[in-house]
């Protein structure tokens, strides 16, 4: 049934693509300041020709030699153009198989495949660039159907037991783009996109002009800055909208299924033997209306793959709901609503932690701008407000098997783990917590390709003892 097969053709404009991405700069240098010598100038057209007509064939030939197909009980890959490579699977190794359907994909009904195993390291173990839909998910269930089951005739296909556990609404969706926080990052790649360009753009004028905008009239610079937001939090707003519509969790067997997206279509399974903590997260938007992002931390993922190893199963929702869904997920994983928080003499603590460096900005900004330095005042209450933000999200909580922590960066964090999953835990005492009988807390849990966990800091010290105990007699035994 699963005889030898090829990719798609379209895999080709993807082979291209991909070769034009690793040396896109190189080729742009050349052939924007390599061409000033006439001398040269026939050169640069030839091989630039000459790289082209490389890369044209070299993504045909890519796709005409690769080859899948399955075969004793395993996925086997053959390609290579010069070099024949062979890559055998064996299907009690695969982990997950996601399905990405992306733009070009949509017209003719294919998607992009990406196998995980167990011991993977830094990439996905295969990946099937573009497959027809019906082949990606005969091939899904045939190879979930015969994990471990060699014996079986090798035209059975697998009837999925589905078990739909949660939807997108419209409302929540709203709810999710309205209070993202994807501007910050939109905003950190327009910083990152530009500082490439510093021989280009001229920043001295530009900054020169808004010294004199800043002089001339703080409301044209304070709408100038207004408008920007406004704009990179429309442009943050669209792209949580495609990203998360029509956004699913349905359970299969022992996998959860997610499927997500408008423009690119994608479903990626995770399964339940491989989830090491539930992360709740409550964005400083969100919290006050008791709305929370739900996270599992999984063993999979690679290096360029940071999204398989900690994946959202329920984007916004409230708190209620969020514990009906976990409770019918992973029953073994108790919500806590009440954790013991850190000692009142902390308080003070988490305030100057956090608002030092309201100093100092505050020195150079009065230093450099005078009056409207003043300004920077308001960091004086607005940090010390943040650091007792961070005291009163702060808590841990020990039942027999299970440690939940909670903390606060840019947005509060609960993490709930199983003792057996716990990667490491670190017992923390510094100079100044040693006359106030203080201590911090650090957890670390297996996820991706290196850990995932957090810190709450300054908890009593007998606290901090008492959890780690329970963590160590653990291991002892």
């Amino acid at each position: 049934m699963f005889e030898q097969k090829k990719l798609h053709p379209i895999t080709i404009l993807y082979n291209i693509f991909r070769q034009l991405k690793e040396v896109l700069f190189p080729v742009i240098a050349i052939f924007v300041f390599g061409g000033t010598s006439s001398k040269w100038d026939f050169f640069y057209h030839i091989g630039l020709i000459v790289f082209s007509i490389f890369v044209l064939v070299g993504g045909v030939l890519s796709w005409f030699f690769f080859r899948y197909y399955l075969h004793q009980g395993e996925l086997r890959i053959e390609n290579g153009v010069f070099v024949k490579k062979k890559r055998f699977i064996p299907f009690e190794r695969i982990q997950s198989i996601d399905f990405t359907e992306g733009i070009l994909h949509r017209p003719f009904r294919l998607v992009k495949v990406k196998i995980e195993t167990a011991g993977g390291a830094g990439e996905a173990e295969a990946v099937l660039t573009a497959i027809p839909m019906k082949d990606a998910i005969k091939l899904r269930d045939y190879i979930n159907k015969h994990k471990n089951q060699k014996n079986e005739a090798e035209d059975e296909i697998l009837t999925d037991n589905k078990q739909d556990l949660y939807k997108i609404s419209i409302k929540e969706l709203l709810i999710l783009a309205t209070t993202s926080g994807g501007i910050g990052v939109i905003f950190s790649a327009l910083i990152a996109v530009f500082s490439q360009f510093d021989d280009l753009i001229p920043y001295k004028k530009i900054f020169s002009e808004l010294q004199h905008a800043v002089s001339s009239g703080m409301v044209v610079l304070t709408s100038i800055i207004f408008i920007l937001f406004i704009l990179l939090w429309l442009v943050s707003f669209l792209i949580t909208m495609l990203k998360y519509a029509n956004f699913t969790l349905a359970k299969i067997d022992n996998d959860l299924v997610i499927s997500r997206g408008l423009l690119e279509k994608k479903q990626i399974t995770i399964p339940l033997s491989r989830i090491q903590a539930i992360r709740i997260r409550e964005n400083i938007l969100r919290q006050p209306f008791g709305l929370a992002a739900v996270y599992l931390e999984s063993a999979g993922g690679s290096l360029n793959d940071n999204e398989a190893s900690s994946m959202v199963i329920m984007p916004v929702s409230k708190k209620v709901k969020i514990k009906k869904l976990l409770l019918e997920i992973m029953p073994e994983y108790e919500l806590v609503d009440d954790l013991h928080a850190p000692p009142k003499k902390a308080s003070f603590r988490y305030i100057l932690r956090d608002s030092w460096i309201a100093v100092p900005i505050a020195g150079v900004s009065f230093y450099y701008f005078h009056l409207w330095g003043m300004i920077s005042i308001v960091l004086f209450v607005l940090l010390p407000s943040w650091g007792y933000l961070k005291y009163r999200a702060a808590g841990w909580d020990v039942t027999n098997k299970q440690l939940t922590i909670s903390f606060r960066h840019l947005e509060k964090t609960t993490l709930i783990m199983k003792k057996n999953r716990i990667q490491a835990l670190d017992y923390k005492e510094g100079f100044w917590q040693r006359g106030a009988d203080l201590a911090s807390l650090n957890c670390l849990v297996a996820s991706g390709m290196g850990g995932s966990g957090g810190t709450i800091y300054d908890l009593r010290k007998e606290d901090v003892e008492k959890v780690y105990n329970w963590y160590s007699y653990s291991v002892k035994k």
